[in-house]
């Protein structure tokens, strides 16, 4: 309802008369005018199929890139600065999880889709062939990524048994090799840096409560070089050591093989009891060979044995219920 004012020779009203809202304003001297607009459309977001599919997807990178934040801010070459590399590889991940998920929603999936009442437990993030990298660089300053089954057959100790070793591989030459001949041969300089990241899953007991709390985790490792070691050193384990430095939010195993012929960084874990997992792993080269640094491009792939059979009964269909408030409906139908 408007109400009149009186003012002037003429009256000016406050109010809504249809979808038209009048209101009076004061001017600075003194005077008022009369404005009006359109009422605002009541919006309601309506949930649609496709709209939670889109927030299904967003979240799991969103998990993600709370893990690997640190990563993606050097990950992406064509970036002009970390902020730029963080949102790409937010962006490109978005892409990657939305394509698997219209074209596999029924099965063959390559991402683990959640239930709703995943988000925000210790067993948050979420496994996957995501992106890890993208840029030029054709060469890596490591081997091989590797994922030991029997870790025991490299090194032979007992103490590796049950054990399970996910990271990276460096060949050493024969004979004598120093450390200069060793950098020249993996393509490293000593502005380089390489980065290794996998997703892992785990179990921990809880005595007191009599239960066990599942967790779920990407973790990283980067590699720099130390640019104070003397070149002309031959290598052993203790030089390489001293050689690579290490930063990473989990505790780092590196060590040559019993045979002298390789050198491993890397994560390793106990799966005596079946409570601990690899699913993923991946590993780029930073190298500024030719000044500005260029980046090899990789991407988190499916161990040679596990990953295929985490990913079983997590396609879109088998979850999607519980995104539209029907969790007992499966499969989903396609929303696509």
């Amino acid at each position: 309802m408007a109400s009149g004012r009186v003012g002037g020779t003429r009256s000016k009203i406050r109010g809504q008369v249809g979808d038209v809202i009048y209101q009076v304003v004061r001017n600075d001297d003194g005077t008022y005018t009369q404005i009006s607009y359109g009422k605002p459309e009541d919006v309601t977001a309506s949930i649609t199929p496709r709209l939670q599919a889109q927030r299904m997807c967003t979240c799991m990178v969103e998990a993600l890139m709370r893990d690997l934040k640190e990563v993606g801010r050097i990950s992406m070459q064509n970036a002009a600065n970390k902020s730029k590399s963080l949102n790409a590889f937010s962006s490109f991940n978005i892409q990657l999880v939305a394509a698997d998920c219209k074209q596999h929603w029924y099965g063959g999936n390559k991402f683990f889709y959640p239930n709703t009442n995943n988000i925000g437990t210790t067993s948050e993030q979420l496994g996957g062939e995501f992106l890890l990298s993208s840029g030029t660089w054709q060469y890596n300053g490591f081997d091989e990524v590797v994922h030991l089954l029997d870790p025991e057959d490299v090194w032979q100790n007992a103490y590796y048994l049950g054990k399970r070793f996910a990271g990276i591989r460096f060949s050493i030459g024969s004979g004598p090799e120093t450390v200069a001949t060793f950098l020249k041969r993996h393509y490293l300089t000593l502005l380089d840096r390489m980065v290794f990241a996998c997703f892992h899953e785990w179990w921990e007991d809880v005595p007191e409560e009599e239960e066990r709390i599942h967790y779920t985790k990407h973790s990283y490792i980067f590699v720099d070089i130390n640019t104070g070691i003397g070149q002309g050193l031959v290598v052993s384990e203790s030089v390489l050591k001293d050689l690579f430095i290490i930063t990473s939010d989990m505790e780092v195993l590196c060590k040559m093989s019993d045979d002298g012929r390789s050198f491993y960084i890397g994560f390793l874990i106990d799966n005596e009891h079946d409570d601990a997992y690899f699913y993923t792993e991946g590993a780029f080269t930073i190298s500024k060979m030719e000044g500005k640094p260029k980046i090899s491009s990789s991407f988190l792939n499916q161990v040679p044995e596990g990953g295929d059979q985490y990913f079983l009964d997590q396609a879109p269909a088998d979850v999607f219920g519980s995104w539209m408030g029907e969790p007992t409906k499966r499969p989903y139908p396609s929303p696509f």
